[in-house]
């Protein structure tokens, strides 16, 4: 074989394998995203210096209520009536657990308040108000 005859090497690189490979990636991040959201959606209030809180279930009972009037426990919806001793059975289950409250933006307060005053009825001491944090501009 001599050198610089019709038998080369070629040395460019084959991007095909790896441009089928990012799109199928692509394409299964685009599906699973929407998946990841944890409960109940619902349209949070927007506010600022938001702190984190615990997401895991066995530390927390969430409670939504989204615009509609709908309740939920969890994921699970239930029935107005049925909260309080829903909220003081969770409670039995684990007195250190904390009452988060996730309601739609568009809910009147007072709704908001009931769900307050009954996990304080179940013994809970406080609750936490999930919002979505308000990000300052850059450069502002």
């Amino acid at each position: 074989m001599e050198i610089g005859g019709s038998e080369s090497l070629k040395a460019d690189i084959n991007v095909t394998p790896l441009v089928d490979v990012m799109l199928v990636m692509l394409i299964i991040f685009m599906l699973v995203t929407p998946m990841l959201q944890k409960g109940v959606g619902v349209s949070l209030p927007k506010a600022r210096n938001v702190l984190g809180v615990p997401e895991e279930e066995s530390q927390v009972v969430t409670v939504a209520l989204k615009e509609n009037g709908q309740l939920y426990v969890g994921s699970e919806e239930i029935d107005k009536t049925k909260l309080p001793q829903l909220l003081k059975l969770k409670f039995d289950e684990n007195p250190s657990r904390q009452l988060q409250i996730k309601a739609d933006r568009n809910v009147r307060y007072g709704e908001v308040k009931k769900i307050i005053q009954a996990g304080r009825e179940a013994g809970f001491g406080g609750a936490s108000m999930i919002a979505e944090e308000i990000k300052e501009k850059d450069g502002g």
